[in-house]
């Protein structure tokens, strides 16, 4: 997919983009700031994953203040750092006055997936390969009712559904910007198999820990040429 996306639904309008490494590194791209950060991490593979998972995110952020402004700023003027808790954080020229956003990336395989809502809410995006998940990582990171979920798919669904309650636990995660840090068994996330608008689904969540107050999420699904996709988001404010 090589253009940017719009998931649109009564409490939430999400762009998104997914799209596989090109043959080069190209840091052309990077701010200053950025051009520092990518050069400070240790490995080749982290490097690549992070210049690839940034030229994603800067296409959908370039793209979506183009369709709200008008403007089409270059791709090293949009700044993306992450936060001392890991999740992305924009900065744009003042002069694009296109207002706050919250960005999510993912990576996965080669490729990047990356959604992004105007304002300041939660949100969260996650990209896995389709492989299969085995009965003792169910049992470990799984609920009861996703177990359950799971348990009623036939063998050849299997492993999408495993992956897509995987990775719908994972964007839900990033949503309330704490990811694996916490136990996967905080949420329950259960795919549903009617496809909307754009061959998205719905994703069911649950938080199992009532007495927290975590922010209730919308969620969505879809797999595609190997991979399955998932977005979570706070609903628009009133």
């Amino acid at each position: 997919m090589t253009q940017p996306g719009l998931l649109t639904h009564a409490d939430a309008n999400i762009f998104w983009l997914c799209e596989a490494s090109p043959a080069d590194d190209d840091t052309a791209l990077l701010s200053p700031a950025e051009a520092t950060a990518y050069a400070a991490l240790r490995t080749a593979k982290r490097r690549h994953d992070w210049l690839l998972g940034r030229r994603v995110a800067k296409r959908l952020v370039q793209a979506s203040v183009a369709a709200r402004t008008g403007q089409t700023l270059a791709l090293n003027e949009i700044v993306i750092l992450s936060h001392a808790d890991g999740w992305p954080q924009v900065s744009l020229p003042a002069a694009a006055a296109a207002g706050p956003l919250t960005l999510s990336i993912s990576h996965s395989h080669d490729r990047a997936l990356c959604a992004l809502v105007w304002g300041n809410r939660p949100l969260g995006c996650d990209l896995e390969f389709i492989e299969p998940r085995s009965a003792g990582f169910v049992a470990d990171y799984f609920t009861l009712s996703e177990r359950e979920h799971l348990a009623a798919a036939t063998l050849t669904d299997h492993p999408t559904l495993a992956n897509a309650i995987w990775s719908g636990k994972e964007a839900a995660l990033k949503a309330i910007r704490r990811g694996l840090a916490e136990d996967t068994r905080l949420v329950s996330c259960l795919p549903g198999q009617a496809a909307e608008a754009g061959g998205w689904r719905t994703l069911s969540y649950r938080w199992e820990t009532p007495a927290r107050a975590l922010p209730p999420l919308l969620g969505w699904w879809r797999a595609w040429d190997g991979f399955v996709m998932t977005l979570a988001a706070g609903r628009a404010e009133s």
